[in-house]
């Protein structure tokens, strides 16, 4: 099975390095930056566009600003060979308004540490997005690499079109959306269509086009227990959909699903999830929005969960939704049945068990004045079919009466997204980028 990461965007880094010649070590600066920047360009998922000169006066300062902004860098990353006047880097914010991460070299005599601390509080004293660094470990390399992506997922939320088919589902006020909210705290939008739109859309997909995909699906899911009229009718909502996600720019989807239009949606928000397209069911866009977050943190798909079940003998906790998930979430594809959904025993819904891994468990809940993120991270342990969706049992690092207390007190919601990987510092930091609280369970 193809176990490739979602191929993304990597956030873009602007790379420089500030120093005052007047310094001990200022000779070095052009040696520093060399092995800094060799540092940064180690990390795989950043991209990073260094500065065509040091920083030591105003017209390096601005030109270098200038140069970031031409090349749309996300944010700037300035190493201090030495302790440095505050004035260059906030002339160059002044040009290229972006979050900075002042990173300092590890040096007595050069003043680098007392430099990159000066600059960090005058940013927080003018409000101004940044972070301080110490040393050249991969602890540093990992606050960078957490920072980045930070910065890059904020940016793309701020673009992103988020599309809601139908309303909220019916008796679920939890997922009641304030678009308002959504726009102010998080700069999406919401672009709102009724079921007739998609059902004219989808009864214009060619014949040709949806048998083929049928065929392409059935070359790779053998265990296959639907019709092929079931089957047929679920790629031509899935032909639909990617059709107007690409004449709307859409970044990710939610549908009033539950009951009326279960399992006719299942199988195209499995196969978008492998283009970076997040599906999130009964209408909740608070849980859409946590899915393209985590789906950026983790270059991968992402589960969408209901929690079922407790197991006080070892704490853990397993949940599922109907089956939406991407194959890649399961261990193999021989593990992956195409079937009816359960309940309305219609449609066509991907049951599999998920596979096993390190995982970090997320909700979202709220509108502008109390959005609240619930994170922990556990380990997800094997697992059978026990329910017919994606179940996934995770063990969680802290008793299971601890973590219900914890939801019961902060009155966190029941969708809970899980992505493959520790993403517990870089959300906790997103969290607070976006002034939302972050609720952390941990040991």
């Amino acid at each position: 099975m193809n176990q490739n990461r979602i191929n993304k965007p990597k956030p873009k880094v602007g790379f420089c390095v500030v120093y005052h010649p007047f310094e001990e070590n200022a000779e070095k600066a052009p040696f520093i930056c060399e092995k800094s920047f060799s540092l940064l360009k180690s990390i795989e998922n950043i991209e990073v566009i260094e500065a065509k000169e040091l920083i030591k006066d105003l017209k390096s300062s601005l030109s270098t600003a200038e140069y970031f902004w031409e090349n749309r860098v996300d944010l700037i990353c300035v190493k201090l060979a030495t302790w440095s006047s505050d004035n260059l880097v906030l002339e160059m914010n002044s040009h290229c308004n972006v979050p900075f991460i002042f990173w300092s070299y590890s040096h007595m005599h050069a003043g680098s540490m007392c430099g990159a601390q000066q600059f960090n509080m005058v940013f927080k004293e003018l409000g101004k997005e940044c972070i301080f660094v110490y040393r050249d470990d991969q602890s540093a390399l990992d606050k960078i690499i957490n920072y980045s992506y930070c910065v890059y997922i904020k940016n793309k939320l701020r673009l992103a079109r988020f599309l809601k088919i139908g309303a909220r589902t019916q008796g679920m006020s939890e997922v009641a959306c304030d678009e308002f909210s959504v726009k102010e705290v998080f700069g999406s939008s919401i672009y709102t269509i009724g079921f007739e739109d998609i059902e004219h859309k989808r009864l214009q997909i060619g014949e040709k086009h949806v048998k083929g995909k049928w065929s392409e699906i059935k070359n790779s899911i053998k265990n296959i227990s639907i019709s092929e009229e079931d089957g047929l009718i679920a790629l031509r909502y899935y032909l639909a959909l990617k059709d107007l996600i690409g004449a709307e720019q859409i970044s990710g989807i939610t549908v009033e699903c539950y009951p009326n239009h279960m399992g006719k949606y299942c199988l195209s928000f499995s196969l978008l999830a492998d283009k970076g397209i997040p599906g999130a069911c009964e209408g909740d866009v608070n849980a859409l929005i946590l899915m393209f977050i985590l789906m950026h943190l983790s270059r991968g798909p992402v589960h969408n969960i209901d929690p079922l079940y407790l197991y006080e003998e070892d704490d853990s906790i397993i949940g599922s939704h109907c089956g939406s998930g991407s194959f890649q979430l399961a261990i193999s594809l021989n593990d992956i049945e195409l079937a009816n959904v359960r309940l309305a025993n219609e449609g066509t819904c991907v049951l599999f068990p998920s596979k096993p891994g390190k995982v970090t468990m997320a909700n979202l809940v709220g509108r502008k004045e109390t959005y609240r993120m619930g994170i922990i991270s556990g380990e997800a342990i094997k697992t059978e079919l026990i329910f017919p969706g994606n179940p996934i049992r995770v063990k969680l690092p802290i008793p299971i009466g601890e973590y219900l207390d914890i939801v019961e007190a902060h009155g966190l919601g029941h969708h809970w997204i899980i992505a493959y990987g520790d993403y517990n510092d870089p959300l906790q930091k997103l969290a607070s980028m976006l002034n939302i609280d972050p609720i952390v369970f941990s040991s």
